[in-house]
């Protein structure tokens, strides 16, 4: 094996931005030998270790990361990064900026944006939470709901304020979900987002994400799944071409359709189709 792909294959990094949530950048990396040099950044940042062990300095402080550790940095806080085994370390990390964080200090109730004094902390649950949302790359809608939800946790436990959630009557519940639900019943193939309900119904994403768990016990994205396949599923027993049932009912292409009814319904569309 040559010198640069043996680098190749301990050292990788892949970026991913979410448009939904202001254009938050991701970062999924693994590094042997690679050493950040002290610097900032005008966002915070929140990562996890996943493999190895991270030593790095944040403010005054050392600290060594082992895996499942969460890390936490403040704006403009001077923090380096390196190895602290002979493997090295992977991770992944976010760098939420002002306006999203202003977004989840507001539904929290709390009186500024939040800064965090642990640099590292333990919460074995959040860890893995934030490490299954960073993988939800591709399924914008699920990782829209999933990153703000971890990302309000990790406030909620960690940042200073104190906080109390906003209780929301049930008959309002129950008329945004109606709301919601028609909004999708009546153009299932829209790219919906949590701001276009949210804007709708007049609330914040995160009572969105709420009133789908109270009414109906499922995320927003498993609900426009679940009312994309009842469509579906529908239409199969006519006609209609495949490919033009999945472009009808919201979903990228036929294979798109197929992969998610099977995992839905247990066969393919066309199976489907053939038993009745």
């Amino acid at each position: 094996m040559s010198d640069a792909s043996e680098q190749r294959e301990r050292e990788a990094a892949q970026l991913t931005r979410h448009e939904r949530l202001g254009g938050l950048e991701m970062l999924a990396a693994r590094y042997r030998d690679h050493a950040y040099a002290l610097h900032t950044h005008p966002t915070w940042v929140f990562g996890v270790v996943v493999a190895g062990v991270e030593k790095l300095r944040i403010g005054r402080r050392r600290h060594l990361a082992p895996a499942g550790s969460i890390i936490i940095v403040n704006p403009e806080e001077p923090h380096d990064g390196e190895k602290g085994a002979p493997a090295g370390w992977a991770y992944r990390t976010c760098y939420p900026d002002a306006a999203l964080m202003g977004e989840i200090a507001d539904d929290l109730e709390l009186s500024g944006l939040p800064m965090f004094n642990g640099g590292i902390v333990e919460a074995p649950d959040l860890a893995g939470a934030f490490g299954r949302a960073h993988r939800l790359a591709g399924q914008p809608l699920e990782q829209e709901v999933a990153m703000l939800a971890v990302l309000r946790e990790l406030v909620s436990r960690f940042g200073d304020g104190r906080h109390r959630d906003r209780v929301s009557d049930g008959a309002e519940t129950a008329r945004r979900f109606r709301l919601y639900g028609q909004l999708i019943a009546d153009d299932l193939a829209a790219g919906f987002d949590l701001a276009r309900l949210a804007a709708a119904a007049g609330v914040t994403r995160f009572q969105v994400i709420r009133d789908f768990h109270r009414a109906a016990g499922m995320t927003p994205g498993q609900y426009l799944r679940d009312r994309r396949i009842r469509a579906a599923s529908a239409l199969i027993n006519t006609d209609m071409p495949l490919a033009e049932i999945a472009a009808a009912t919201g979903f990228a292409d036929q294979s798109h359709l197929t992969r998610v009814f099977k995992t839905i319904k247990g066969l393919s569309p066309g199976a489907w189709r053939a038993a009745a």
